[in-house]
């Protein structure tokens, strides 16, 4: 069965994709991922042998030819492109990463292949700022979405919220695959190294850092010893600033760290004792997700979707009601050393039900279950 994966830029930079893609492969599907960019095809991850790779607007040798397709790539959509791959390649089924790949794939298309949509994020917020473009575009964006043959989401309880943008033929829950962790690679949680940490993209509305200089800060005198890092792409010097200034506020500002982007994230995990997780929303956080695999306890917000599915409440960790819960469940975790070595124990073990291997029969389920359909 031959699987057509459509993401329109940074194909060969995304780690979960390439994961994914290979995956696919492994249990014996005929792969193809197509890409339309001029600029941003990506480095850093690699794609098994066997998964033919496409870039229909790719740089050449040529600089008169790589003129024309820069002004193409910028003056016009690649729906006539992606039509002829789709004609030329056949695939049975064609699964997209972004929205936009959803509107190349159907928007004034006329094949009969069905397409699989993957909502890689909270779909209200993703679907959401669709929604405020202008109204052609809108009218463009529901008509695809209609036109899918199937939906992903990465919870159950995102299910229902599909349909407030939609008419949705059929919507599918499989979360992202957590790579399982040996018990000898995980944190040793009996040795205390007094590390918090956080890893996530440096962003004010959606991630939130701000919440845990918060928290931390107010209990620093309290714990003067322990340091909180922060790890994961740096973008907006301002916030970073904001962030220092705050944690200089306590007199924490020579414990704070922001460390930025780790190839080896975890080389991280194994040096903490918690992962404090302030995020607003996740779609299915893997970086939350894999410190759990590494057996660390997390802490975070009762009101943050995926976050409050991944963690379970005195089990795993903890969920806050708001700032000053949050404050002082953070200040149970670092007093209480068997207690995070009791969490960090149940998170690896409830990350089990995530392992590659299950997550992707559900894939291959989904995609023969599709291609069945439209027959």
């Amino acid at each position: 069965m031959k699987v057509m994966i459509v993401k329109d830029r940074n194909v060969l930079n995304t780690k979960f994709l390439a994961q994914f893609v290979n995956s696919l492969h492994r249990v014996g599907f005929d792969v193809t991922v197509v890409c339309d960019t001029y600029k941003k095809q990506g480095s850093g991850v690699t794609l098994d042998k066997g998964v033919k790779f496409i870039n229909l607007n790719a740089k050449t040798k040529n600089p008169f030819l790589n003129v024309y397709r820069f002004l193409r790539g910028k003056l016009f959509r690649p729906v006539k492109r992606f039509k002829k791959v789709i004609a030329d390649e056949k695939p049975d089924v064609i699964i997209c990463y972004f929205m936009v790949d959803l509107v190349n794939v159907l928007y004034k298309q006329e094949h009969n292949v069905p397409v699989i949509m993957m909502m890689h994020g909270y779909p209200p917020v993703m679907l959401g700022h669709l929604m405020k473009k202008k109204p052609y575009m809108r009218k463009i964006y529901r008509d695809v979405m209609d036109r899918a043959a199937a939906f992903h989401v990465l919870m159950k309880s995102y299910e229902p919220t599909i349909a407030q943008f939609c008419t949705p033929k059929r919507v599918v829950t499989i979360p992202n695959e957590v790579v399982q962790i040996p018990a000898s690679e995980r944190a040793d949680l009996s040795i205390e190294k007094k590390r918090i940490i956080y890893v996530a993209r440096v962003e004010k509305e959606g991630k939130r850092h701000h919440l845990l200089v918060e928290a931390f800060g107010r209990l620093f005198r309290e714990f003067p010893d322990w340091r909180l890092e922060f790890w994961g792409m740096r973008k907006y010097p301002a916030y970073e600033r904001e962030l220092m200034a705050l944690a200089a506020k306590y007199g924490a500002e020579n414990n704070v760290f922001i460390k930025g982007y780790h190839p080896r994230i975890q080389e991280v995990y194994r040096d903490a004792d918690i992962h404090a997780f302030p995020s607003a929303h996740e779609g299915f956080s893997l970086a939350l997700a894999d410190g759990m695999a590494c057996g660390l306890p997390s802490i975070g917000f009762v009101d943050a979707p995926s976050v409050n599915e991944l963690i379970v409440n005195g089990h795993n960790g903890f969920l806050a009601a708001d700032l000053d819960d949050f404050t002082q469940k953070l200040r149970t975790l670092m007093s209480d050393r068997d207690l995070r070595i009791e969490f960090g124990k149940n998170a690896a073990a409830d990350m089990v039900d995530y392992a590659p291997e299950k997550v992707i029969e559900m894939w291959r389920k989904l995609i023969v279950e599709t291609v069945e359909e439209r027959r």
